[in-house]
């Protein structure tokens, strides 16, 4: 299992040998241990189950001390399953360290983007707006035309039309691995990744598409 569930801290540089200034976005992986591991055989597909952080028991009620109990594990902030992925039976129930990735190494990283609330056209889709000069009335920013006359007399699904943007999931591919800091269990990732400080992010080995 080449994957990590981590948090976003935010964006810095560094420099490279040669003096180069990288921006660099700093994810810090706390207490990640996969607690159960899903077969084909057994549950018709293949998966791992991570369980993130930590949570109070005060705030862990009966149902999920169930499910805590049965794995054996302390209470999670976040349980979630890592599909595909395989894990050795003697690494179930240990930590999992940031030194699974290499500096130079590709990685998919997926996360949940900011939101941006209730969004026009203009910045939701990129439209230009309507031309500002003689003739004009107050529809710079508008989307123009959503529907047909009489006839079909809807608008089709799909349409491009203001509405809610951002707060959904983002998966950023073939992202570069900066550095790694072991002792402190950080990962630099070059570039930035979807997400707001403070967010969850998933680390996943960057894999080539099979022809």
């Amino acid at each position: 299992m080449k994957a990590l569930l981590g948090k976003k801290l935010g964006m810095t540089q560094i420099f490279s040998a040669g003096g180069d200034c990288i921006p660099v976005t700093v994810i810090q992986v706390e207490r990640c241990i996969p607690a159960l591991k899903k077969t084909p055989d057994k549950d018709g597909y293949q998966s791992v189950l991570v369980a993130y952080g930590v949570r109070k028991e005060k705030h862990t009620n009966k149902p999920l001390k169930g499910i805590y109990n049965k794995l054996m594990i302390e209470p999670a902030r976040v349980l979630t399953e890592f599909r595909g992925e395989d894990v050795p039976d003697d690494l179930i129930g240990q930590q999992l360290k940031v030194d699974m990735f290499a500096e130079g190494e590709r990685v998919n990283v997926v996360g949940v983007s900011k939101g941006r609330g209730f969004a026009g056209v203009v910045k939701r889709h990129g439209f230009a707006g309507a031309p500002a000069s003689r003739g004009s009335h107050e529809a710079f920013r508008g989307g123009g035309s959503v529907g047909m006359h009489t006839y079909p007399g809807h608008v089709f699904r799909g349409k491009k039309m203001p509405g809610h943007m951002g707060a959904e999931r983002v998966n950023v591919r073939n992202l570069q691995v900066a550095r790694v800091d072991v002792e402190r269990n950080v990962i630099l990732i070059k570039g930035a990744v979807p997400g707001s400080n403070g967010g969850l992010v998933r680390i996943m080995e960057s894999r080539k598409k099979k022809n």
